[in-house]
């Protein structure tokens, strides 16, 4: 059970993020599936979600846009061939916690300039100006609503599946991580044109998980959502 409190937006204007930890790994989630990534985990969440697996409180430093970047090229592995464009240019995952309760601007602008491609994965809850035409945006909702500034940058929408928590008339959670979403979890834009995965939740156990993942392959195929499975656990990465 997640027992970490939520934290407010920061106000900070200079630049600095909070980060928990930076750490080179596989993208195992959304459309960089399955490629090498830098992780960028920025501490503090607005949201309390109780089945959340991920730690984001118990490390934190502050780094400036430059520092942060200085941090992403030495995670790199010696001898690390960045080559690609495109789709396939080196990645960095800014995510948390909530990536926007920060203020991410200079930072992105730093890995941007830099060649690296950007992607955020968020609540959807919270909204900051950024140049979205660079980056990529995907949302996991937890609540009953997306930002709606927000919803029209977004490049694909994630919903985490618990069994016996899916609407019959979409395929989709009525909540998620069991975050109250009132008076439901906040479903597609009417104009969202992008890609909707649906992922198993990870409860730790078994026999729940097995429900889980059937409970999101039904959804697939009766509605045409895409499936999308934790790579990074299932090849015992971070």
């Amino acid at each position: 059970m997640n027992v970490q409190p939520p934290e407010k937006q920061s106000s900070r204007t200079d630049g600095m993020l909070e980060v928990h930890s930076i750490f080179h790994t596989i993208q195992g989630e959304g459309p960089y599936t399955g490629q090498r990534a830098t992780f960028v985990r920025l501490t503090g969440c607005n949201l309390q979600c109780p089945l959340c697996d991920t730690e984001y409180t118990n490390e934190r430093s502050w780094l400036t846009p430059a520092a942060l970047l200085d941090e992403v090229n030495k995670s790199l592995p010696e001898g690390i061939q960045r080559g690609g464009t495109g789709l396939y240019g080196f990645l960095v995952v800014i995510t948390g916690g909530e990536p926007f309760r920060q203020n991410l601007y200079p930072a992105i602008e730093a890995l941007v300039d830099a060649g690296y491609n950007v992607q955020i994965e968020t609540n959807g809850t919270l909204y900051q100006d950024l140049p979205f035409n660079q980056i990529v945006v995907v949302c996991s909702p937890k609540t009953g609503s997306i930002h709606k500034r927000l919803a029209q940058h977004l490049t694909a929408l994630k919903y985490v599946i618990c069994a016996g928590d899916v609407s019959e008339e979409d395929g989709l959670p009525l909540s998620a991580l069991q975050h109250p979403a009132n008076p439901q979890l906040a479903r597609p834009p009417e104009d969202f044109h992008g890609i909707i995965y649906v992922q198993p939740a990870d409860e730790a156990d078994e026999q729940k998980n097995k429900l889980n993942l059937d409970a999101a392959v039904q959804s697939v195929l009766k509605f045409g959502h895409v499936l999308q499975l934790q790579t990074h656990k299932i090849i015992g990465l971070a």
